[in-house]
């Protein structure tokens, strides 16, 4: 076959694009045109070029019935690769990636949360990785406007991730709107606009007179595929190409009339097929469309319809081109059409078919086609729930409800997928009603959620108060409190009326998810406010419940940020042992089966926790991982916040190595962002202020100090653990103002919460500023931090100690609290505190061993980390599935890490390592 007309420039950029993944660079092209320009063609050229090349090579093609069915283009892709197989080829596939990907679709089924679609997409991108480690994978979809919004969100899932995998992404569709995935794919993609073709390439396409020819394109546009239709037509009509008095007969011939003349020749049993292959969609098989079509000589239909270039024939019957089809839909008329997906639904019905291919000929059939039509619709809705395409989910429901309109709990399930779309007018219309037909607690919060979209938190709380009042206690009562609490989360000015309200509960055991809930807001209640933190702590532990509370939020984002916030509430309140074991327990049911999302926020509490404990390394290696899985997420609030932590923690570690412009260079990186205003956000003044003074701007950090304080004020919170005075008063004294009734501020709040490390710092701020009492506050500053899990925090004590006995000539208790301060700060990876401890001790006349940074001291922390899990034993695969990043990725690490430590290979790595 030779290469499309006056496609060059197109075939070039796919070539290119081929070439691109075999060395490993993921590319996207998305061909972009109308009905019949040659998009199919171009694609099928590429698959061409493809084969030639050794690709591996899946395929799909959207179809408008299979639009309504969660993951029909994904199911097609890994069906077809698996279809033409069987036995123990077939079985041998089923136990590779293929049978991965329809295992992650089932189990997608089972749960519609929202959670579960980013897991999803997570296990079929694994899925296009393995597909694509031993020879480089074509993936295209022809007609992609017609798929299914779940299989549309994967391929903007894997354009984002594909830039270091040798996967080529070639998607087809005409034109779409500036919104929706196949907007947000074109954004990464090489976007091909086939052109009409020139009067001169339809003469080399047809062999006719140059007046047929010039009206063949003047009718067509220069559309390929009309073209052809219309060439069909005139030798139809028995018209000659080379007779220039058939360019007059031409202008006439619209497409429409082609396809209705086309029709208009062929037997009754053939255009009735032709209905029922439109009807059932792409991949129809013959002998159901023949009885849909009531057609008793099905070969003979089909050999009609193929001879007149409306079908092509196979394992199934599809049309020759989308139009075809379209137009054979738009001559049956609605009330035939209606017709047929109703005898079309029964018929599958009947058959066991899924529901989601049932209820998609349901939803354009006439109502009581089905008796079971509500239920049908209903586990279709869930699935696409499960999919996240709550729009589709909830048009299958309202039919539903249509169907059934007295059911309460049908309405209540049309409710909360509206809710998911956005619509929150009609979401509260349909769950309000539910709750009053089905006097159920979470109906009435969920209707609550619903009045504090339209009309704000306020309405909502007076809604659910009013509930509350009607109710008399229990577990019903007490999830709508559970609701109550959430709400007046967010409104600082009500904060001492929630406070109140939470405190109330301060003694549940946390043994339901509804108390749990109390509990977890409770300990951030308590942070925010600077409760005794032995309290919040034991809050906290029972809020997190043994990991109960993290099985509790594993469907929702949100929950999962609740679950975050208590946990940080508790190693705030120094509960590490209890906050380590609640982290790894996560960690693991992340890593077996976890999104970029989740694994961000288990790693945002270990990151908090190593913060917190002085591991300045893992620290590091913790936020970077963070910033690198979620850094293709969509900005959206929580990925937001995960930002905005793990910055904050990676701006610490930098600044604890001395790497002032690496600590610059990470602020700027989410600045640029132009984060919204939130809780995360607020902190960052404070690294902000640190990198000021690291640069020795004192003005510029008693500002950003100040802005901090300002926004903590504007919520009504101060806790102690992100202390903006710490900045401030550091910065007073390198201005040379007096900056001890700040420091001792400070020390009133740490008092107030009680926890050694807050104590034990603030201690330390005030020594700075009160040079008359400076030993005695770093003495007891020391002391303190021994009882607290923070060895940085104690070294830092130390360092200053040390220097303070020095200049009161106590030069041997100096060394040795000099000394231990450089075995901290070492174990801590804080380069910059050690420098200070040895050149304290060097001032004294001592010389102290000096550090070299040789061997494995020489890694990154991301590198010492890849470097650990291989030596362990973890192949590359394995330790990217745990980092939740690509092989490409723990590849190049380990080729830095070979090189840097003189090694061949990880054979090595244990031995350097020890």
């Amino acid at each position: 076959m030779r290469e499309p007309l006056e496609r060059d420039s197109e075939i070039a950029h796919i070539r290119e694009a081929l070439d691109a993944a075999t060395r490993g660079e993921g590319r996207v092209v998305v061909i972009e045109g109308r009905a019949g320009i040659g998009k199919t063609r171009l694609v099928h050229e590429c698959r061409e070029l493809a084969k030639q090349r050794g690709f591996g090579r899946l395929q799909a093609v959207g179809d408008a019935l299979e639009s309504a069915m969660a993951w029909g283009v994904v199911r097609q892709m890994v069906e077809r690769s698996v279809s033409r197989y069987s036995g123990e080829i077939r079985e041998k596939i089923l136990a590779g990636p293929s049978g991965a990907a329809l295992k992650a679709l089932d189990d997608a089924a089972l749960d519609p949360s929202e959670a579960e679609l980013a897991r999803t997409l997570h296990s079929l991108w694994w899925v296009a990785v393995d597909l694509s480690s031993t020879r480089p994978l074509l993936i295209t979809v022809d007609d992609a406007h017609w798929a299914d919004l779940s299989s549309l969100q994967f391929l903007v899932y894997l354009s984002r991730r594909i830039a270091d995998l040798p996967i080529a992404l070639v998607v087809a569709t005409r034109p779409a709107d500036n919104s929706g995935p196949l907007a947000q794919l074109s954004v990464s993609a090489d976007r091909l606009l086939p052109r009409p073709l020139t009067t001169e390439a339809l003469e080399e396409l047809v062999d006719g007179h140059p007046e047929v020819v010039k009206a063949l394109h003047a009718a067509s546009g220069g559309n390929p595929f009309l073209t052809e239709v219309l060439v069909d037509e005139l030798k139809a009509l028995g018209l000659p190409l080379e007779a220039a008095e058939t360019a007059t007969k031409i202008g006439g011939l619209g497409p429409s009339t082609v396809f209705r003349a086309t029709l208009g020749r062929l037997p009754a049993n053939a255009v009735a097929l032709a209905g029922a292959i439109a009807v059932l969609g792409s991949h129809a098989d013959p002998w159901q469309a023949a009885a849909l079509a009531d057609v008793d000589d099905l070969p003979n239909a089909v050999e009609a319809l193929t001879a007149a270039n409306v079908i092509v024939t196979g394992e199934y019957l599809e049309f020759v081109h989308p139009v075809v089809r379209e137009a054979v839909l738009t001559g049956l008329g609605p009330i035939a059409r209606a017709s047929l997906h109703a005898k079309a639904a029964k018929a599958l019905w009947e058959a066991h078919a899924p529901a989601d291919r049932v209820a998609a000929h349901l939803v354009h059939a006439p109502k009581g086609t089905l008796p079971s039509a509500a239920e049908v619709l209903r586990k279709a809705a869930s699935q696409l729930l499960a999919a996240g395409d709550p729009h589709t989910a909830a048009a299958h429901l309202q039919r539903a409800v249509d169907e059934r309109p007295n059911d309460a709990a049908l309405r209540a399930e049309l409710g909360r997928a509206l809710l998911r779309t956005g619509d929150a007018v009609k979401a509260h219309h349909h769950l309000k009603a539910a709750a009053a037909g089905l006097p159920d607690a979470e109906l009435v919060a969920a209707a609550a959620s619903a009045t504090a979209v339209l009309e704000g938190p306020q309405a909502a709380i007076e809604e659910l108060t009013e509930a509350i009042a009607a109710r008399p206690g229990g577990e019903s009562r007490l999830h709508l409190e559970a609701r109550l609490a959430v709400f007046r989360s967010f409104l600082p000015d009500r904060r001492q009326t929630a406070s109140a309200h939470l405190s109330t509960y301060a003694n549940l055991a946390g043994s339901t998810p509804d108390e749990r809930t109390l509990l977890g807001l409770l300990a951030q209640m308590g942070r925010y406010e600077v409760w005794p933190h032995d309290e919040v702590r034991a809050t906290a532990t029972r809020a997190l419940a043994n990991g109960a509370y993290f099985d509790d939020a594993t469907g929702s984002i949100d929950a999962m940020v609740a679950w975050l916030v208590a946990l940080l509430a508790l190693m705030a309140a120094d509960g590490v042992d209890v906050a380590r074991r609640e982290i790894e327990r996560a960690r693991l049911k992340v890593r077996a089966h976890g999104s970029p999302v989740e694994f961000a926020m288990v790693t945002n509490a270990s990151q908090f926790l190593n913060w917190r404990c002085g591991n300045m390394q893992i620290v590091e290696a913790e936020a970077e991982g963070a910033l690198a899985a979620i850094a293709h997420e969509d900005p959206v609030a929580q990925v937001i916040g995960l930002r905005a932590t793990s910055t904050h923690f990676a701006v610490y570690a930098a600044l604890e190595r001395g790497d002032v412009e690496a600590a610059q260079t990470v602020m700027d990186r989410f600045d640029l962002e132009d984060p919204a205003l939130m809780m995360p956000t607020i902190w960052l003044h404070e690294v902000r202020g640190l990198i000021a003074l690291a640069r020795g701007n004192a003005s510029r950090a008693l500002e950003e100090a100040y802005r901090q304080r300002d926004a903590m004020a504007a919520v009504q919170v101060d806790p102690p653990t992100i202390p903006w005075r710490g900045v401030a008063v550091r910065a007073l004294l390198q201005l040379g103002e007096p900056a001890a009734e700040l420091a001792a501020e400070q020390l009133g709040i740490a008092r107030k919460w009680g926890a050694a490390t807050e104590v034990g710092a603030a201690l330390r701020l005030s020594a700075h500023a009160r040079a008359d009492a400076r030993l005695e506050l770093l003495t007891e500053s020391v002391s303190v931090l021994e009882a607290s899990p923070s060895r940085l925090e104690l070294a830092r004590s130390l360092v200053d100690l040390g220097e303070a006995l020095r200049v009161a000539r106590r030069r041997s208790d100096a060394r040795e609290q000099l000394h231990r301060a450089i075995d901290l700060a070492g174990e801590c990876g804080s380069a910059v505190l050690r420098a200070r401890a040895v050149e304290a001790l060097e001032a004294l006349g001592d010389r102290p061993r000096r550090q070299l940074v040789v061997g494995a001291e020489s890694l990154t922390a991301s590198e010492r980390r890849v470097a650990d899990l291989a030596a362990a034993g973890r192949a590359n695969r394995e330790i990217a599935q745990e980092l939740f990043v690509t092989p490409k990725t723990v590849e190049n690490h380990l080729g830095r890490i070979y090189t840097k430590l003189g090694i061949a290979g990880r054979r090595d790595l244990s031995r350097v390592l020890a």
